[in-house]
């Protein structure tokens, strides 16, 4: 009990600190990056570049963390050639028992429902409120690359960090999702699509992507619907912002 205690701890506190660094970096009104550049254009995508390489060097510190905490075992679950498994009944989302899908057809599905939901909100509460600028092919593919990154770190961060814990403990798995849920809608009251849409978006994609890491063994789920998630928002950004 207490290895448990001390490794949700430490876990608790990897992500306390990319929260923080998310926080002083990006979101707070006096939010500085660590450096600065102008490779680009656009302000948007230098601060952005910042923003993702600060973000992706504290994430492999965490996967470093993560790993010795479980004797390595939880690299396993970052892999991303696992994509199918069976699926725990959720009535109240309409995955009953009578279910037969795994997440090689369903992890489709909601891919393209999540994708549509956000960009629906996001129209709302970013296009129609701001002036939108052209996007070139060049600043459409460096938002794709920004997006893969940023996936990658807050997976990482919010989801692989907790199921690792459980996995690695035999826990219930609703542990990790409670606290995916909980701590990444939380941030996201301060995002894109942001307050308590954002929150209850947020809330619920991190609760049901810690599920995929759960039931898949793997990262791939996780990973790819958040990152077309990102692209839908980051692009938005980028066409508002500039």
């Amino acid at each position: 009990m207490n290895k448990i205690i001390r490794n949700f701890i430490i876990t608790l506190t990897l992500v306390g600190l990319m929260i923080f660094t998310i926080f002083n970096i990006k979101i707070l009104p006096n939010a500085k990056p660590l450096f600065r550049i102008d490779f680009f254009n656009s302000n948007y995508l230098n601060e952005t570049f910042v923003y993702q390489i600060t973000t992706l060097l504290l994430s492999f510190v965490i996967i470093l963390i993560t790993a010795v905490q479980t004797k390595f075992q939880s690299l396993s679950l970052l892999s991303i050639t696992k994509i199918d498994g069976n699926i725990n009944p959720e009535p109240w989302i309409g995955i009953t028992k009578n279910n037969k899908d795994t997440w090689k057809k369903l992890g489709i599905n909601l891919a393209l429902i999540i994708s549509i939901v956000t960009a629906i909100t996001v129209y709302f509460q970013v296009f129609r409120a701001e002036k939108v600028q052209s996007l070139t092919v060049p600043s459409f593919l460096l938002v794709v690359v920004f997006a893969l990154i940023n996936s990658f770190v807050e997976e990482v961060t919010f989801r692989h960090t907790f199921a690792s814990i459980v996995e690695y403990h035999k826990l219930n798995r609703y542990i990790s999702q409670g606290l995916s849920a909980i701590i990444f809608g939380f941030v996201h009251y301060f995002g894109v699509p942001a307050k308590i849409p954002g929150v209850l978006l947020a809330g619920f994609l991190g609760w049901l992507l810690s599920k995929t890491i759960h039931e898949t063994k793997g990262f791939f789920w996780a990973w790819l619907i958040h990152f077309l998630q990102d692209i839908i928002i980051m692009t938005a950004l980028f066409m508002t912002l500039q």
